[in-house]
């Protein structure tokens, strides 16, 4: 705002040019109203003027900084961004396969660990046990059990529950 003090002819011949514009006669404290309003008016549009500038600048700044591109049809655009995406997704994929590997093999690990501390007769099933060579391949063979649950002779028999009455199971390749 401007603090200089506004004369009496100022706001005279202010009055004179409205009344020549418009026709009718102003008096002093509507002049000085009009007066106060269009100094605020001017204020604010040197204000608005230099917010546009600075806006244009940045809006100029982030044109520079991007490259549009354009295709002729969806076909190129299309293969354009699975290229972009492709390292990405199989980068996902292998991660994603090395985790189900890595967790497999640990729950597999903690599986058989428990298995072999509940079931700590193995070994001595593997010694007692009959083994009989099929093509070139060793098997424990064993029998279904006749007797009652206190007599198994370990590495001998088991119990089954289904028709069968023998289990084979491979040890490995007969070695020679």
């Amino acid at each position: 705002m401007n603090n200089d003090i506004v004369s009496k002819s100022f706001l005279t011949r202010l009055k004179g040019v409205y009344q020549a514009k418009y026709g009718i006669e102003m008096d002093e404290w509507s002049a000085m109203v009009l007066y106060e309003i269009s100094e605020n008016f001017e204020e604010n549009k040197k204000t608005t003027e230099s917010t546009i500038k600075e806006i244009e600048k940045a809006s100029n700044l982030i044109k520079g900084q991007i490259n549009p591109i354009h295709f002729i049809n969806d076909g190129p655009a299309f293969y354009y961004d699975f290229g972009r995406s492709l390292p990405y997704s199989i980068a996902i994929i292998v991660v994603g396969i090395l985790c189900y590997v890595v967790i497999g093999n640990i729950f597999e690990y903690r599986e058989l660990k428990s298995t072999i501390t509940n079931f700590s007769n193995y070994e001595t099933l593997i010694k007692e046990g009959i083994i009989e060579e099929q093509k070139g391949y060793l098997y424990l063979k064993l029998n279904e059990h006749k007797e009652s649950a206190d007599s198994v002779s370990v590495g001998k028999e088991f119990f089954i529950t289904k028709d069968k009455k023998t289990v084979w199971i491979p040890i490995g390749r007969k070695q020679e």
